[in-house]
């Protein structure tokens, strides 16, 4: 089980935080991602895998004027 912005998600071997945007249907284009309070960069979504327990923090990013 992980934590993802509050809520709980079931958690599997090998999910990464591309998945995590996927399954919680997160579209917009600017977001970012943490994991356990660490950053992911951007480049690295689809190759960061998400540890059992952790919390997973996925922020989406607005500009305005």
């Amino acid at each position: 089980m992980i934590i993802v912005n509050g809520e709980r998600l079931e958690w599997s071997p090998g999910k990464t935080a591309r998945d995590v945007i996927k399954e919680k249907n997160y579209l917009f284009p600017l977001l970012i991602v943490r994991i356990n309070g660490k950053l992911v960069p951007r480049k690295k979504y689809d190759s960061t895998v998400i540890p059992d327990k952790a919390t997973v923090d996925i922020i989406h990013l607005m500009s305005g004027g």
